[in-house]
């Protein structure tokens, strides 16, 4: 049986501050372990959200998440399409059920939320982020050749538009300062040390009780920048394939344009 790599701890306001802390390893990972722990997790707070009036997510580790599991992805063959394929979509309805959970969620991250880290950040409705040496925020997948699929690619285009999350956030796989990735969008709050991560989190969440909403889950919500089908950007998004031939100088590389068909796609639904 895999480790428990999520620690559960309930305060006295009804504030849950779940700590990824997989002791199998120096950093927390998208593996085994974990998915096992935050399903069990997500379950947890599902049944008990009427005594709940928050959720922290954050880190026991040095860095917050350092994304999927290397080694389980280079072991993978093609007739284990069909397992990995349930193993993401396992991800995304965790993640899901905790930012639909009805309840404000944040994100108090230390140090490096990379791919799978940041997605998991993106689903919580307030990301704090300590200014501390190594931290590093960002969707690094395309340099591995690899499209972000947990959420990553349609939350970053609900939250900042296409045009602004492809060509900023998704192409080239940028790693932000916490600063930087505040003025992006990516993150909402910076504090200098990881001491007052925690406390600002549940501060947040004390203030904010009834943000327990994602903008794309309000009424009434629009995609920054347009849809597909907006005049706008409808205008300009014939270009993207072009420009990102042009910038791959013909080199057989299909994952940028599989995140851009995912961004543009998924903006559709």
């Amino acid at each position: 049986m895999p480790d428990n790599t999520i620690q559960w701890d309930k305060d006295a306001d009804g504030i849950v501050t779940l700590t990824m802390d997989d002791p199998s390893g120096s950093a927390n990972v998208m593996n085994e372990a974990y998915i096992e722990s935050m399903g069990k997790a997500v379950d947890r707070l599902v049944a008990e959200k009427d005594s709940i009036t928050g959720v922290v997510i954050t880190s026991g580790k040095k860095t917050f998440f350092a994304g999927g599991d290397v080694k389980t992805m280079i072991q993978a063959k093609p007739e284990d399409a069909g397992d990995v394929f349930d193993t993401v979509e396992t991800v995304k309805r965790q993640l899901r059920a905790l930012e639909t959970l009805g309840k404000p969620v944040a994100a108090a991250i230390n140090g490096a939320a990379l791919g799978g880290g940041l997605e998991i950040a993106l689903a919580c409705h307030h990301r704090i982020a300590a200014d501390v040496k190594g931290s590093q925020i960002g969707l690094p997948e395309v340099t591995l050749g690899l499209l972000p699929g947990g959420g990553g690619v349609t939350r970053t285009v609900r939250m900042l538009g296409i045009q602004n999350a492809f060509v900023s956030v998704l192409a080239q796989g940028t790693r932000f300062k916490p600063a930087k990735a505040k003025e992006i969008g990516l993150v909402d709050e910076v504090v200098p040390t990881v001491e007052e991560l925690v406390p600002t989190a549940k501060a947040w969440i004390k203030a904010n009780p009834d943000a327990h909403e994602q903008p794309w889950d309000k009424k009434g919500y629009k995609m920054p920048g347009g849809t597909p089908s907006s005049p706008g950007l409808a205008a300009i998004l014939p270009s993207f394939p072009s420009n990102l031939r042009k910038q791959l100088k013909g080199a057989p590389m299909p994952a940028p344009r599989a995140i851009l068909a995912a961004a543009v796609e998924g903006a559709q639904v």
